[in-house]
């Protein structure tokens, strides 16, 4: 598949960061150039499409893989609901040539491909088998999505979800420093805020982010470290004049090349029922954020 024939599949992608790649594991010349699970765009896309003809090239379906990792527990996820989460940029990791898919075994598989699904070597995410939950440990726990994305020269992040319950939903976080080989885990905002998250993203192996579903406050509910998971504070947003008391914010994944980094929300007005999308804009890694 040539990098013209996804692009045209995927449309609305931000073209400021679709210059370059920033895995560095061999990368052909030619090959689909998508930036980290197309949540940049302020549009929603159909992912799944565009899976469905790109599986054909790949050799491997990324719906079909994850849910026969659910049958094999005796689990049922549908086909659409995985390609929802796909389209909310969950499971599945498109940049240049690199491809990611979260495979929720027990424990936790990554596919990985640096020739746009020519060949495909994997790795386990250790002690992914069970996870702290509710301030219980819980083995063999389904991972039911996840935002898988890489940074640097070969940094990378993983953050896996655990089944909502009282409106809550545990979130675990690993990086990588190998390009994906081994990851290790690090720690979360889980312990100090509670809720159901939207999407997550590192720029180094330092700074990086949690999103969360709006809910008492209106949001947009924001957690950032910049040590590297062991500290977390709220970021505090600063949104553009316009919006009433009635409209809700939703963050969903961030998005980097090199230090520029986008951070689209989901905005709802709930008199009306409209939605829109608004963007941050950050020059600095994400240290500082600006509407545009």
């Amino acid at each position: 598949m040539t990098g013209e024939k996804l692009f045209e599949l995927i449309g609305a992608a931000d073209d400021e960061l679709l210059e370059r790649s920033e895995w560095s594991v061999q990368k052909k010349k030619a090959g689909f150039r998508v930036k980290t699970v197309i949540a940049v765009a302020a549009a929603v896309v159909t992912v799944l499409a565009v899976m469905g003809v790109a599986a054909a090239e790949m050799g491997i379906d990324p719906v079909e893989l994850i849910a026969n990792a659910f049958v094999k527990r005796g689990l049922s996820e549908s086909p659409e609901q995985i390609g929802e989460q796909i389209n909310n940029g969950e499971w599945i990791y498109l940049n240049g040539d690199n491809v990611a898919i979260i495979v929720p075994e027990s424990p936790v598989k990554i596919m990985l491909s640096a020739d746009g699904g020519l060949t495909w070597r994997e790795s386990v995410v250790e002690n992914s088998d069970g996870m702290e939950a509710f301030g219980d440990w819980r083995d063999g726990i389904a991972y039911y999505g996840g935002y898988i994305g890489f940074f640097g020269e070969n940094g990378g992040y993983l953050a896996l979800k655990a089944p909502i319950a009282m409106g809550r939903e545990p979130i675990r976080i690993f990086l990588t420093g190998d390009g994906g080989d081994t990851w290790r885990e690090i720690g979360d905002p889980t312990d100090i805020h509670q809720s159901v998250p939207t999407g997550a993203a590192f720029s180094t192996p330092e700074i990086g982010f949690v999103s969360y579903r709006y809910g008492e406050d209106p949001g947009p509910d924001i957690w950032r470290t910049l040590d590297g998971g062991g500290t977390w504070e709220k970021l505090a947003v600063k949104l553009p004049d316009g919006y009433t008391d009635e409209c809700r914010f939703t963050p969903l994944t961030p998005s980097f090349d090199g230090a520029i980094g986008a951070y689209p929300i989901k905005v709802l007005n709930t008199q009306t029922g409209r939605e829109n999308m608004i963007t941050m804009r950050s020059d600095d890694f994400g240290l500082t954020w600006r509407f545009e």
